[in-house]
């Protein structure tokens, strides 16, 4: 099972992030909220997107009854004085995804 935590940030307050698992969309989830998803054992790939723009993609393996966790979180502190440059020139890399050890 995968779960996401999405943090609290201005910039897409109001919009949803979609979750995409091995380039299918599985739901989406808004500020402050947390997705869950199970998922089959193996390998994965993992981005989050809204509009044009996304997350960097994260690869992980997990295994049978394993949780996974992760974070995500908009733009914030330096990088919220340049939103043109990050829904243009940095769109893959609007959204902060990490992996981490629990929420």
């Amino acid at each position: 099972m995968i779960v996401i935590k999405r943090e609290a940030a201005w910039t897409k307050k109001l919009r949803k992030y979609i979750v995409v698992l091995n380039d299918q969309e599985i739901g989406s989830f808004g500020e402050n909220e947390t997705f869950d998803y199970r998922i089959p054992p193996g390998s994965h790939t993992l981005y989050l997107k809204v509009d044009w723009c996304r997350s960097k993609k994260i690869q992980f393996e997990i295994q049978e009854n394993e949780v996974l966790y992760f974070t995500c979180r908009g733009l914030s502190g330096f990088q919220a004085l340049f939103p043109l440059w990050y829904i243009t020139v940095k769109r893959n890399d609007y959204m902060r995804l990490e992996q981490v050890d629990n929420l």
